[in-house]
């Protein structure tokens, strides 16, 4: 897998495609997709209405079109943003396509994350 630059959480972002802006609200996500664990670099809420329910927006790095407000950093996320990284090393997890995931929910294009 290759290194992501993780945001640090509570960051404010623009998903590619997106008309809404998403608050980071967790880190190095596996979720079971049909018969498969996906790895997603973010978990998200829309904001400002945050975590309604189960709904959780699973999304990479590379998904992310503009940084909004960049969320509180100091060792603590650091050392977090480290062993994720030793883990993605480690790890033969396959990465998740959040988009994939919307075309399988019924959802159609990228602007429907």
């Amino acid at each position: 897998m290759e290194k992501v630059d993780f945001l640090p959480l509570g960051s404010i972002v623009k998903i590619r495609g997106s008309l809404r802006k998403t608050v980071i609200v967790g880190r190095g996500l596996m979720t079971i997709v049909g018969d498969k664990a996906l790895f997603f670099d973010y978990g998200g809420a829309l904001y400002p209405e945050g975590i309604v329910g189960d709904q959780i927006i699973y999304f990479n790095h590379s998904d992310v079109e503009e940084v909004v407000f960049r969320g509180f950093e100091n060792e603590e996320n650091a050392e977090m943003i480290r062993n994720l990284h030793n883990w993605m090393e480690k790890s033969d997890a396959e990465k998740g396509n959040p988009y994939e995931i919307n075309r399988k929910n019924g959802r159609t294009g990228e602007g429907s994350l």
